[in-house]
C-alpha cells in the first residue's frame, strides 16, 4: 500500500491539470498531429473553440508535463433546446494524451477537473465517444444513450475501395462495385418520381434569416441544438467542410430545407446531410424533391451519408440509403456512440429523462465533426 501511495504521488506531482491558458494553442494543434495523426490549423481552432459564441472561454482543460502540453479535455459548447427551455451544454471531444503519457491517468484526472469547474453551469454533458472512451466515461459517471444511426449511400464504391487499400483486387472490385451501384440508384429513382408543386432553391451561403424562421415555425419539445441566427451566424464557418443550403418552396413558401457538407479532405468525397429544417418531419413529396435535388447538384460525391432526423426513411430507402447497422454496411462502419453525463439537477433537466433515446432529436449539426 505504502508503494502504490508513493508512486501515486509522483504521478500527480509529475503533470499539472489546468484550463487552458493563452499561448497555449500551438501546443494543443502539436499535440491533436501527434495523437491522431492529422493536422489541424489555427483556423480550425478559432472556428471550434476561440470563436464559439455560447461560452466566454476556450473550453478546454490541459495536461502538462515540465511545462509542455501532453494532454487535453477540449469541449464543444451548444446551446439546447429541453422542453423548449434552452441552456448551453458541453460536448466533450477531441480527447488527447501524448503517446509517451499514457497510462497515467490523465484522460481521468482532466474529466474529473472538468466536472468539477462546470458542474455548477452546465446541466450535462453530452457526446458520440468511440468504444474505448465510452468505457472510461462510463467509470466516470456517463450513461449510454443509444447507438445512432446513420444512412449511406454510397456512389463511386471504386473510390472508396481505393482510399481503403491499394490493392488490385480491391481496384477493380471497386469499379465494379461503382458500375453496379450506379445502375441500381438509376432504377431506385425510376420508382421515385419528382414531385410536382415543388421547386427547390440552391443557396451557396446559408440564409440564416430563411432557416431561423423555418426552424421558429415548428419548434418540437424534444432536445435538439437552437436554430437561431447565432447559431447559423457560426456553425456553418467549420473550414473543412464547405455548405450548401437547399429549400423546398410551394407556392405557399419555403416548406424544409436542408443544409449538406462536403468534406474538402483528400479522401473520398464525402457529402452530409448535416441540418435539416424543421427539425421534425413535413412530407414525403418535399423530402423527396430535396434529396432528388441533394443528388443531382452533388453528383461528384463519392459518398452521401445522413441522419434520419427531419426525414422520411422511406423516402431515403427509395433513393438507396441503407442503414450502418443492418449487412453490408455493418460489417464497414463503427457505429456511433450517444452517451450522457448529468451535472447538475440529475438525469431530468425541465422534466425530460436525457437518457431517453426517444427524447433526443440530433442531426449532424450537433458533432464537432461535420
Amino acid at each position: 500500500m505504502a508503494a502504490e501511495t508513493d508512486q501515486t504521488r509522483t504521478v500527480t506531482d509529475t503533470y499539472d491539470i489546468r484550463p487552458y491558458e493563452p499561448g497555449d494553442r500551438d501546443g494543443i494543434l502539436s499535440l491533436y498531429e501527434a495523437v491522431f495523426g492529422r493536422t489541424k490549423d489555427a483556423e480550425w481552432f478559432a472556428w471550434k473553440y476561440e470563436n464559439n459564441p455560447y461560452v466566454d472561454h476556450v473550453p478546454i482543460l490541459v495536461a502538462t508535463a515540465d511545462g509542455a502540453i501532453v494532454g487535453a479535455r477540449p469541449f464543444f459548447a451548444l446551446c439546447m433546446s429541453c422542453n423548449r427551455n434552452h441552456d448551453v451544454v458541453l460536448q466533450p471531444c477531441d480527447a488527447m494524451v501524448h503517446p509517451d503519457h499514457r497510462r497515467q491517468g490523465l484522460f481521468t484526472r482532466m474529466t474529473e477537473r472538468a466536472i468539477e469547474r462546470y458542474g455548477g453551469d452546465c446541466r450535462y454533458f453530452f457526446n458520440f465517444p468511440n468504444d474505448l472512451s465510452l468505457s472510461g466515461n462510463r467509470k466516470l459517471g456517463w450513461r449510454s444513450v443509444s447507438t445512432l444511426v446513420s444512412y449511406y449511400r454510397i456512389e463511386n464504391p471504386g473510390h472508396v475501395a481505393a482510399a481503403r487499400s491499394d490493392s488490385a483486387f480491391a481496384r477493380i472490385g471497386g469499379e465494379l462495385g461503382t458500375v453496379l451501384a450506379q445502375g441500381y440508384y438509376r432504377f431506385r429513382e425510376t420508382l421515385s418520381p419528382s414531385p410536382s408543386g415543388i421547386s427547390v432553391r440552391i443557396e451557396g451561403e446559408i440564409p440564416t434569416a430563411e432557416l431561423t424562421a423555418l426552424y421558429r415555425t415548428s419548434v418540437p419539445d424534444g432536445i435538439h441544438v437552437v436554430r437561431d441566427e447565432r447559431f447559423y451566424g457560426w456553425r456553418f464557418g467549420h473550414p473543412d467542410w464547405s455548405y450548401t443550403t437547399y429549400l423546398a418552396e410551394t407556392d405557399e413558401g419555403v416548406q424544409a430545407a436542408i443544409v449538406v457538407g462536403t468534406s474538402t479532405d483528400s479522401g473520398p468525397t464525402t457529402t452530409r446531410f448535416v441540418d435539416t429544417v424543421p427539425v421534425e418531419r413535413t412530407s414525403e413529396s418535399v423530402d423527396r424533391a430535396l434529396i432528388e435535388a441533394i443528388l443531382t447538384d452533388r453528383s461528384d460525391t463519392d459518398v452521401f451519408c445522413t441522419r434520419s432526423q427531419g426525414l422520411t426513411e422511406s423516402v431515403l430507402r427509395g433513393f438507396g440509403f441503407r442503414r450502418d447497422d443492418a449487412l453490408p454496411l455493418s460489417l464497414l462502419n463503427t457505429q456511433t456512440n450517444h452517451a450522457v453525463r448529468a451535472l447538475t439537477d440529475g438525469w431530468e433537466p425541465h422534466g425530460v429523462d436525457i437518457t431517453d433515446p426517444d427524447n433526443w432529436q440530433l442531426t449532424f449539426a450537433v458533432h464537432d465533426t461535420s
